[in-house]
């Protein structure tokens, strides 16, 4: 790749950085997270960056396996009304996991399952690259034998030609 190509690419990488933490930046003015986030395009990733994704998405996938409602998330801010508000919430929250907690104990299952192959599908990209480095480093290897092979070849094909003139 050319490097004035490369050069703009840092260059272009670095300012959406600096872009990032002044979004970042207007979260923290405006006191709560803001709720767009723009993915990234990962044919535009390095190898490095690409990792880190996909090390973050398994992580959030594997944090969010279980589907049920924790009852203790359940909160009111109201003062008065707050106690059986919550009380109600749960109540119902009971009540309908009577007819969902199979549901989503068999999501909890294929989120585990998807997880479990995630990583694994992970770790066999991983070794399969490395045996393509190794193949290639191979193949290099054959290539500058048959070079200089050929080379050789050459140089006793000039020297019979030479011998035979005499």
């Amino acid at each position: 790749m050319d490097e004035s190509i490369a050069d703009e690419i840092k260059r272009l990488k670095e300012e959406i950085s600096r872009q990032k933490e002044t979004i970042a930046d207007i979260g923290t003015l405006v006191k709560r997270d803001i709720d767009r986030d723009f993915p990234p395009d990962f044919r535009e990733l390095s190898e490095k960056e690409l990792d880190a994704e996909m090390g973050d998405r398994l992580t959030f996938l594997n944090d969010d396996i279980d589907p049920r409602p924790d009852p203790g998330a359940i909160t009111s801010h109201r003062k008065i009304l707050g106690k059986p508000i919550v009380l109600l919430k749960r109540l119902v929250m009971k009540i309908a996991g009577v007819y969902t907690n199979t549901l989503l104990e068999k999501q909890r299952r294929f989120n585990e399952q998807l997880v479990a192959f995630h990583l694994a599908s992970f770790i066999r990209f991983r070794a399969n690259e490395k045996k393509i480095r190794e193949i290639e480093e191979k193949i290099k290897a054959v290539e500058e034998d048959r070079e200089f092979l050929l080379e050789r070849l050459d140089k006793l094909d000039k020297s019979d030609k030479l011998n035979d003139e005499r």
